[in-house]
């Protein structure tokens, strides 16, 4: 039988794979939703339809992780993405392109949950070190991901065909990673579901999800995990807005795909390079501050996009800047919320942080789309840009005084620490 870290490892590397695929096609499907006639407004609903199913799922996702295992999910999860991207393909109308979106919401609840509960297991110094391996690969695939996909489309004279095309071979490479998925999972030491707490056709019936969500509820009276589901809410905000609508900001100030495409390359590249430095970081703070700075960085790139806009240079600074923020952001945003928490509660625990993306994840595309729609995409930036510093300011502020959490990223031989005082049950 395979060893646990080998799936540690597809956990890492399959995020890696799993954030190339969807790269190629969810940074275009602004683009290409808005050559087919979609109205601003319509795209920003059209995105936040990919996060509303989520809402509902999230929870019991996490459950059926922890009763049948991370494996068996990733397979669902998978079918998902090929429905979601042939969809996309060959929808033309805003119905079509609404139900791809709906399918990739399902689809990115189910796999970043499977994956983060793979890479989150061990002890902490282990844990916390495939986190951050898992978070720098998927920087990685979001970085190879719009490279692919722009040079497809640069391919043809026509970019509503080239667009098209990058979501077909979008599609065939998750057809790869569901056979692979098929191959890998035959030695995993699958729970058995009998033996779970709650029966897998239990979770998914009406009663079952209800109680999926009451069950998760306790983890949020543990302060480190409101921290970090506050913090990701912020974050994620953020990387909704810049996902969805930078594009269009972008070829609307002029830019081609292919440029578009290397500039949300370099993002990702500073996400993944940003990765290096976190050990180092780790060592010298504690995980709330450096979420709370990095936060305040990449909530003031927002406010500053109209102006760096003015110049390519700009633009690059920009994303190295916003990319190395978030690129942090992330994997200490995990760290903090698996701290405190049992190995049992890991998947409801996911699950209750995919939700909170979903949430913000809604919001901000609805808002943001319609804030572009009627003032333009420079004034929602910078009003956007004013909302993120004021937030990020004031949860620092609050957190600071009256909670005073100081989780620590490395523990001196490996093992798991006791929760710090700050960090119980409020």
């Amino acid at each position: 039988m395979p060893s646990l870290d080998l799936y540690r490892k597809v956990g890492i590397y399959g995020g890696g794979l799993f954030f190339a695929i969807t790269g190629m096609a969810q940074p275009f499907f602004t683009l290409y939703a808005q050559e087919v006639g979609a109205s601003t407004s319509a795209i920003g609903f059209m995105v936040t339809l990919r996060s509303l199913l989520p809402i509902f799922i999230a929870m019991p996702v996490g459950q059926l992780i922890d009763s049948i295992g991370s494996m068996k999910m990733l397979k669902w999860g998978s079918i998902l993405l090929i429905l979601s991207l042939f969809t996309t393909y060959y929808g033309n109308g805003l119905w079509m392109l609404s139900i791809s979106q709906f399918f990739m919401g399902a689809c990115i609840v189910i796999m970043a949950s499977a994956l983060q509960v793979l890479v989150s297991d061990g002890d902490k110094n282990q844990r916390n070190e495939n986190i951050n391996k898992y978070s720098m690969w998927m920087s990685g695939g979001g970085m190879l991901g719009p490279l692919i996909g722009g040079g497809i489309v640069s391919l043809f004279a026509t970019e509503l065909i080239g667009y098209k095309i990058s979501f077909l071979i979008a599609g065939f490479a998750s057809i790869l990673f569901l056979v692979f998925i098929l191959i890998i999972s035959r030695g995993y030491p699958h729970p058995d579901p009998n033996l779970a707490e709650i029966k897998p056709r239990d979770i998914i019936r009406v009663q079952g999800i209800v109680d999926s969500y009451t069950s998760g509820w306790h983890l949020t009276k543990i302060r480190a995990v409101q921290f970090g589901l506050i913090g990701t809410f912020l974050i994620m905000y953020i990387q909704a807005l810049y996902m969805s609508f930078m594009p269009l900001y972008l070829k609307e100030l002029g830019y081609s795909t292919f440029l578009i495409s290397i500039v949300l390359a370099i993002r990702g590249l500073a996400g993944m390079l940003s990765r290096y430095a976190l050990n180092w970081i780790m060592k010298r703070t504690h995980l709330e501050r450096i979420l709370l700075i990095a936060g305040m960085i990449a909530s003031v790139c927002v406010l500053l996009t109209p102006l760096a806009g003015l110049h390519i240079a700009g633009i690059v600074a920009l994303m190295l800047i916003m990319g190395a923020a978030v690129g942090i952001n992330l994997p200490v945003s995990i760290m903090i919320v698996v701290n405190d928490t049992r190995d049992a509660d890991r998947g409801k625990l996911m699950g209750l942080r995919l939700l909170t993306n979903r949430f913000s994840q809604i919001i901000s595309p609805a808002m943001f789309g319609i804030l572009g729609q009627t003032l333009g995409l420079s004034f929602a930036f910078l009003t956007g840009g004013i909302f993120l510093v004021a937030m990020m300011f004031g949860f620092s502020v609050y957190t600071s005084a009256k909670w005073n959490l100081k989780t620590t990223g490395r523990e001196a031989g490996g093992s798991k620490p006791e929760a710090a005082p700050g960090n119980q049950a409020s």
